[in-house]
């Protein structure tokens, strides 16, 4: 069935991928017809994936040595937080965390995430998130790169900045890798990976076994994940691929742990109990029962299958790239005073075989270097069926009408969602000192009327639906006066749409007098950046970014008590900040490094905070984060690094009691270190160690949920 759905999707998109692909042959013609003149030549290598970048925006870097380093995390989310701007709203550090990464003060759904320059956030309905860390294994990843404020018009509609992850590229002939990892909470981490390239194409296989006990109560995960990727080398330049990335994970969902909790555990911290799927179950839960009991889990299954093809000119390139994802979630949860009944257990098909298409071609002509491409995109959400419930354990709220999906379910509603986009830019170098960016993206979305049956409410909803098309211009232009010296400043306009689930609730209630949100409107963001960077020699290297977010219409939401949530826009926020970036190399093979960002989020009318009990400020907005760290390297032998990751107190107010929450500052001290011990014509064996938070901080990220005490992991790899 999920092939046929596939192919319908696939006939679906044609007339517009057609569209698409015209548009490029049209700006890569201009290649061929500057090539006319030349020799013709036959390439067998394959073509390594990764889109020119501009002159006048450069990214901040992990490398993978970076990536590698080990700690009780799965994913990537630990190694971000040393770059500038950059903030997480984590409950736990591993296992099934979605939508915990901030740039700016943005969250992923206005990011753009990035894996080899194809956007790969999901729907994020059901409570999944736009992106599922989890799915993107750090032994398959070369580099990370960040890109920050009004980026060129190909990256799309983010307002915070992009992260684009670029996987391992296999060199000429075979290597294969293994790695195991083992630290605190019994964590463990077992990985292979196979690699390698010969004149008909490449191939990179990955798979690997993770397993916690986590560090909140009942928060223990146990995962499995495999990736696929392969690409052939083809006559007349061309270079055809595809790939398959697979998860399956079972996490335990963190049990109420407070000590008005009848079944309250001392020996384990004290947090609120955190649901891994939605809609929302815990305030349907009888007051006394204090949400559900240990035992309790979800089990995800996510895939990603991508397709490509890519032709190569002399002077340019054309690509085409096609991407499909699912995620199939099962939830069950037991009863706090007997984990051996199931009070509640449902299936839900969060990520129906949602689907992506992109194209892109690229063309040198002189001083210019021209960029077309365009984007389409279907999305939307699966049924949710409840296998299982004891409605003794429920108070009164599911029997009304408005609730009738916690008993049956959701019928669900694919196809809901589209968005299409072109993009034309041009970098114009105008002379040695002057670069030019211009570009333009134009967007269309529209977002149908929900059937009444798909969401369970047996209540009338009037019928309606969302569209909205848009002109976006971006401009950059960069100055370098001096040698090691950089000018530059950016500006554009930015259009960000509603999200499958922030429609679905704004639809569903819409009409509901207990908050005025009868209207949902797209956000606008005018956005202004400055940037000054240089190098002094071989002595000093500093950055400096100015930057603006002026955005109307800002999408938001809040919970109302047996209404759900409910999703509206503020109708201005502003932020702005600066950052400043330091790095000085030091004697005896050392380097010093550290960043500080300065920020300030301000909002005007919201509907919730009429009060204005936050004083204008955006919630969970910490004012200054600092990082600082000392790293040595001795060639590819040793390598290590000590980092203090500071973030500022922070407010928001709380969903369920509507008070203002304060949370306070953190300081986290961190190291890790890695030794090549040997090494002959056949293999190359490292080990691996860190430690994270040494001085015992005790800190939460969000409210309600302590990270961990000091923790380590050591570990081992072997190259082949």
């Amino acid at each position: 069935m999920k092939h046929d759905t596939r192919l319908k999707h696939a006939m679906k998109f044609l007339p517009t991928g057609m569209g698409v692909a015209l548009l490029l042959c049209a700006a890569t013609g201009l290649s061929w017809a500057a090539d006319a003149n030349d020799t013709p030549t036959l390439s067998l290598d394959e073509v390594r994936v990764e889109a020119k970048r501009p002159a006048t925006i450069s990214p901040k870097v992990l490398s993978r040595d970076q990536v590698m380093q080990p700690g009780m995390s799965d994913n990537l989310l630990d190694n971000l937080t040393q770059i500038p701007g950059i903030q997480l709203r984590r409950t736990a550090v591993s296992g099934n965390e979605n939508g915990k990464l901030r740039m700016r003060g943005f969250d992923e759904s206005r990011l753009r995430i990035l894996k080899n320059g194809v956007p790969i956030q999901r729907d994020g309905s059901y409570g999944n998130g736009p992106v599922d860390w989890s799915t993107l294994n750090p032994n398959s990843i070369e580099t990370v790169q960040v890109y920050k404020g009004a980026v060129p018009a190909k990256y799309g509609n983010t307002l915070g900045g992009v992260v684009d992850i670029t996987t391992r590229s296999p060199e000429e002939g075979l290597e294969t890798e293994i790695r195991g990892l083992y630290g605190s909470e019994n964590t463990h981490e077992e990985a292979l990976t196979h690699m390698g390239r010969n004149q008909y194409g490449s191939w990179f296989l990955s798979g690997g076994h993770y397993e916690t006990d986590g560090f909140l109560r009942n928060n223990d995960t146990d995962r499995n994940h495999g990736e696929i990727d392969l690409s052939v080398n083809l006559p007349l330049g061309l270079t055809v691929g595809g790939g398959v990335c697979w998860s399956k994970y079972e996490t335990g969902m963190p049990v109420y742990n407070r000590p008005d909790s009848p079944y309250y555990d001392g020996g384990e911290p004290d947090s609120d109990e955190r649901e891994l799927g939605g809609p929302g179950i815990s305030v349907r839960l009888k007051d006394k029962q204090k949400a559900w009991g240990d035992d309790s889990f979800a089990e995800d299954e996510n895939t990603r299958i991508t397709a490509w093809i890519q032709k190569e000119f002399q002077k340019g390139h054309l690509r085409l790239n096609y991407l499909t994802w699912s995620q199939d979630k099962e939830e069950t949860y037991v009863a706090a005073d007997d984990p051996s009944k199931v009070i509640y257990k449902r299936e839900t098909d969060a990520e129906p075989d949602n689907w992506s298409l992109q194209a892109e071609g690229e063309v040198a002509l002189g001083d210019h270097t021209l960029e077309a491409g365009g984007e389409t995109r279907s999305q939307g959400w699966g049924d949710q069926t409840v296998t299982a419930i004891d409605t003794s354990y429920f108070n009164g709220s599911i029997n009304h009408s408005d609730l009738a999906f916690v008993k049956n379910g959701f019928k669900g509603q694919p196809d809901i969602m589209t968005y299409h986009a072109l993009y034309l830019q041009d970098t114009w170098q105008l002379s040695d000192v002057w670069t030019l960016e211009a570009g333009l993206r134009q967007e269309w979305y529209k977002a149908d009327a929900i059937d009444a049956d798909a969401f369970g409410f047996e209540k009338n909803v009037a019928t309606t639906d969302l569209s909205e098309s848009n002109l976006d211009p971006r401009a950059a232009l960069s100055f370098r006066p001096w040698k090691g010296g950089e000018l530059s400043t950016r500006v554009g306009i930015v259009h960000r749409y509603p999200t499958s689930p922030e429609y679905f609730w704004w639809f569903v209630n819409r009409n509901e007098s207990a908050f005025p949100n009868t209207s949902l409107t797209p956000e606008e963001s005018r956005q202004v950046e400055l940037a000054l960077s240089q190098k002094f020699a071989e002595v000093l290297d500093v950055e400096l970014r100015g930057y603006h977010y002026a955005i109307d219409d800002y999408i938001t939401s809040t919970s109302i008590p047996y209404k759900g949530s409910m999703h509206y826009n503020i109708e201005e926020v502003t932020i702005q900040g600066a950052e400043l970036s330091l790095r000085a190399p030091l004697p005896f093979n050392l380097s010093a490094w550290g960043n500080l960002t300065w920020q300030e989020g301000d909002k005007k009318g919201d509907p919730s905070d009429p009060e204005n009990r936050l004083e204008g400020q955006v919630p969970d907005f910490p004012e200054t984060m600092v990082n600082v760290g000392l790293d040595y390297r001795l060639d590819d032998r040793v390598s290590a690094r000590l980092t203090l990751n500071h973030v500022d107190k922070r407010e928001h107010i709380d969903a369920k009691t509507q008070e203002v929450i304060k949370l306070e500052a953190y300081t986290v001290v961190g190291a890790s270190a890695s030794a090549l011990v040997f090494k002959n014509s056949f293999s190359a064996w490292r080990l691996m160690a860190s430690v994270d938070n040494i001085f015992d901080e005790d800190y939460e990220e969000e409210t309600g949920y302590p990270m961990p005490d000091t923790t380590y992991t050591v570990g081992v790899s072997a190259t082949f």
